[in-house]
């Protein structure tokens, strides 16, 4: 080895000793989170878009190679991403990120969990999620368990930036505390009314804000409303006074926008995710649309 060779080598050192962590999450949500806590010494993506229905991901083999590098995967569970996250783990061929290694960590295990089915599950009833409910990123108080679990998992990882991730999720906690009192004023005069949504994307939103469901659009998760269905749903929203119908932005509008003509209700389009318009980058920007927009329909 030469000695031109050896000092490029050691000049290396000290870059690679400060490259934290590559952390991959499957969607935008967990991907804010991370970098929220991450205090900068994490590079972070994610294999969904916020502009996507994170059900349905096309498992692109570039996303198997983000994983192949990924020193922790951040999921979210609950068999949110069961239709196109496990082939591309496996064609990854990281023993470290496969469900229960080491550098895994499912979301889903550090809230408690809603909308378990109970009975049996099959086809007849939709795409019922067997475990529970998979969207609880809408509800602050369980992001911020989430976030609490990554700087955890990011210390176990990094153990010389413990203390700094630990800073950062202290700091997020403190911010979001402030956003939280802001956005329940916000929400106050909407309590104890009822909305519609598309898909049961809003219960743990509803848990926490105070808002009630009236039902979804879907008769049954994931399948379509004939006319019938959607003429029960009119006389119901006339019947129990719905006056906004929430639809995540990557769903259709057509089977909402006819029950709001017919019921006279709004239809209330909103980002599906952080990242789902432009403007909204960050976990707290997207709660913000949500509370906005939902009130908004309600006052």
């Amino acid at each position: 080895m030469t000695s031109r060779t050896l000092a490029f080598l050691l000049a290396l050192v000290p870059s690679l000793a400060l490259a934290g962590p590559r952390v991959v999450t499957t969607t935008e949500g967990l991907a804010a989170l991370t970098r929220e806590v991450s205090a900068g010494r994490a590079s972070v993506e994610s294999l969904s878009r916020g502009s996507q229905d994170p059900h349905y991901v096309d498992a692109n083999p570039m996303l198997a190679v983000k994983l192949r590098n990924a020193d922790l995967l951040v999921d979210v569970g609950l068999d949110l991403e069961i239709g196109w996250l496990p082939p591309l783990v496996n064609q990854s061929r990281n023993a470290a990120i496969q469900p229960g290694g080491a550098h895994r960590l499912t979301a889903a295990s550090a809230v408690q969990v809603l909308d378990v089915p109970t009975g049996p599950v099959d086809r007849s009833r939709g795409d019922l999620h067997p475990a529970g409910n998979p969207h609880f990123l809408t509800d602050p108080r369980r992001a911020l368990q989430v976030a609490t679990a990554i700087a955890a998992k990011l210390g176990e990882l990094d153990p010389g930036g413990a203390a700094a991730y630990q800073g950062a999720l202290g700091a997020f906690r403190t911010k979001l505390q402030a956003d939280v009192t802001r956005w329940q004023a916000a929400l106050a005069p909407a309590k104890g009314r009822k909305i519609f949504s598309q898909h049961r994307t809003l219960t743990y939103f509803l848990d926490w804000s105070g808002i009630v469901s009236a039902g979804e659009i879907e008769p049954r998760p994931g399948v379509p409303a004939p006319p019938a269905y959607l003429a029960e749903l009119v006389q119901r929203a006339q019947r129990e006074g719905v006056k906004a119908i929430v639809v995540e932005n990557y769903y259709d509008t057509k089977s909402a926008e006819v029950v709001a003509r017919h019921a006279g209700a709004k239809v209330v389009r909103v980002p599906g995710d952080v990242g789902g318009e432009p403007g909204v980058k960050t976990y707290e920007q997207w709660i913000q649309e949500l509370v906005e927009r939902v009130a908004g329909a309600l006052r």
